[in-house]
């Protein structure tokens, strides 16, 4: 079912890149997003209640919950998924940005930032972490920590999403820094 809606995606995403302009071709498109996204999150629902103790499902099933802005789902999902050592970092990741979809900015940190010491290494998802985690305190109002997060992105990955940008802005801002 799945490859069904996803080849009438493909063919929607190839009338919408003939006729950019046209609302109804773009329109049934989003209709067709809107159905995977519907059918995949139902697909996962019913992979949980088959198999409650599949953390890796639950993962999966929260990351869909958080998608279709369904955020207590998502961090009750999350929050069973990261007793799995496999899918814990996403779990944890998961939980900060459903935290932040929330505005529990607080929680969010607490989220990310273990998330964040849990990691060794500068990978590309502990450059998503630290990146939201510096976005959560920026929600914050707390402007040095989020620079401190934001920097160690810069410093690994200059054109990592709009990082440069924020950087930037702060020390033209405060030039003495």
């Amino acid at each position: 079912m799945a490859a069904l809606i996803e080849r009438r995606l493909q063919e929607c995403e190839i009338a919408v890149a003939a006729a950019p302009g046209n609302a109804d071709t773009v329109a049934r498109r989003d209709g067709v997003r809107a159905e995977l996204a519907a059918f995949r999150l139902s697909d996962a629902q019913r992979t949980v209640e088959r198999y409650p103790n599949d953390f890796a499902a639950r993962q999966v099933l929260g990351a869909r919950c958080l998608a279709a802005g369904q955020f207590d789902q998502a961090i009750a999902q999350f929050q069973h998924a990261q007793k799995n050592p496999q899918v814990r970092i996403a779990a944890l990741t998961g939980l900060g940005r459903a935290f932040k979809a929330k505005r529990l900015y607080d929680l969010a940190v607490a989220q990310l930032g273990t998330a964040k010491a849990e990691l060794g290494g500068m990978t590309e998802q502990k450059k998503e972490i630290i990146y939201e985690l510096g976005a959560c305190h920026e929600l914050m109002g707390h402007l040095d920590l989020a620079i401190a997060e934001f920097k160690l992105v810069y410093t690994e990955d200059i054109g990592f999403s709009d990082v440069a940008d924020k950087v930037n802005a702060y020390y033209a801002a405060h030039p003495s820094s």
